[in-house]
């Protein structure tokens, strides 16, 4: 039987789980969110929206007891009434809901947050089903069992929302230090370097401060306030090795677009300026920037511009064959769409996929040049 044939078939088995998770808010007495960081509040906010206002928030944060959250009381977890339906909104690891059962609270759910934002299941079906070349493709050239795993569970997971499957290939050590790529080392390329989260556990692993010899780094951040944290960091570090461009990555030199109330990052690309709130954005390619130079990985989690920006890097990567650790995670598409492109720029890489986060965000494709030693 086909892949996506198969996949078919999961989906139609567990096609209610996202109406079976509804239904259990709906039908709540008391509803309750665990978690007050970023994950507790896109929930908040998608479940306000549905009409739907929790009575309390919990946490193992002792500082956020009985303080509000939202204009909601923080309770301790001995707080919460038994009949209670809490939403987890934290990683497995943590295992909230064992703490939960072991205080006699047994009606709990973990949402993705990121579920909220993602195509309705309907479309996401019809999507997979007007795609099935191009997703049998990608299957076949996975390199692995472990990540034709990844791409098989990833899929299911936005067709119905089951956060099991996500668990069950979460990876530790995102980009590099995993399975996939052991090391690094030589010219690395960071597009979405952020404030040097990265950047720090590249020199963590080389040794720091650019003691190798082949070792240069290029930072790639288009939002200002980023930038300016990034840029502190290697100055205050003297790191002379580093170079940080206050821009995106792209197919060629140009300025974005963005519709958006806080920065580009949560954004929407405008073809033209609007009334709304804008933030423009310069971008430009790799090949431009970089202009030859050579180049041994490049990362990129860059919002959904992941394929104008790899089209910007043809000339690199066919030259020098970098690893390549590209987000595919911002776009339904992008799970098939990115390593058909990858493979089109350079047919000697392999191909791999990981996922390195508790919800749908943060899955990876991994291309390597056959032979090389990562």
């Amino acid at each position: 039987m086909k892949f996506t044939e198969e996949l078919s078939n999961d989906i139609e088995l567990h096609k209610d789980n996202w109406n079976h998770i509804q239904n259990k808010i709906e039908t709540a007495e008391i509803l309750g969110i665990w978690g007050t960081g970023l994950a507790a509040q896109q929930v908040y906010k998608e479940l306000s929206v549905m009409g739907y206002l929790p009575a309390f928030f919990s946490d193992n944060d002792e500082t956020k007891w009985n303080t509000l959250y939202k204009g909601i009381k923080v309770i301790h977890i001995d707080e919460i009434p038994k009949n209670s339906l809490v939403i987890i909104c934290a990683n497995i690891r943590y295992q909230i809901h064992v703490q939960l059962k072991n205080q006699g609270i047994y009606n709990y759910i973990y949402i993705d947050p990121e579920y909220f934002q993602s195509l309705p299941n309907s479309q996401v079906r019809e999507t997979i089903v007007a795609n099935t070349e191009k997703i049998e493709q990608v299957y076949a050239m996975l390199s692995d069992q472990v990540s034709r795993q990844v791409f098989r569970n990833i899929l299911l997971h936005r067709a119905v929302h089951d956060l099991e499957l996500v668990w069950k290939v979460y990876e530790e050590n995102q980009y590099f230090g995993n399975r996939i790529v052991n090391h690094v080392s030589g010219g690395f390329v960071d597009c979405g370097a952020c404030e040097g989260d990265t950047l720090q556990r590249f020199l963590s692993q080389i040794g720091g401060g650019g003691v190798k010899p082949n070792y240069r780094y290029y930072a790639f951040e288009a939002d200002r306030k980023n930038f300016e944290i990034l840029q502190e960091y290697c100055q205050s570090n003297r790191l002379t090795k580093v170079e940080c461009f206050n821009m995106g990555v792209w197919n060629r030199r140009q300025e974005l677009l963005f519709s958006t109330g806080d920065d580009f990052v949560s954004g929407t690309l405008l073809d033209v300026e609007t009334d709304k709130e804008v933030v423009k954005i310069d971008v430009d390619a790799i090949d431009s920037v970089l202009d030859g130079k050579e180049i041994d990985f490049i990362i990129m989690d860059i919002e959904g511009s992941e394929t104008k920006a790899l089209e910007g890097a043809c000339k690199s990567i066919r030259k020098w064959s970098p690893v390549l650790a590209i987000s595919a995670y911002h776009k339904l598409e992008h799970l098939w769409e990115i390593p058909l492109l990858i493979k089109n720029i350079n047919p000697a890489y392999d191909i791999y996929y990981a996922h390195h986060r508790w919800n749908m965000d943060d899955t990876v494709c991994y291309a390597i040049s056959k032979g090389k030693d990562n």
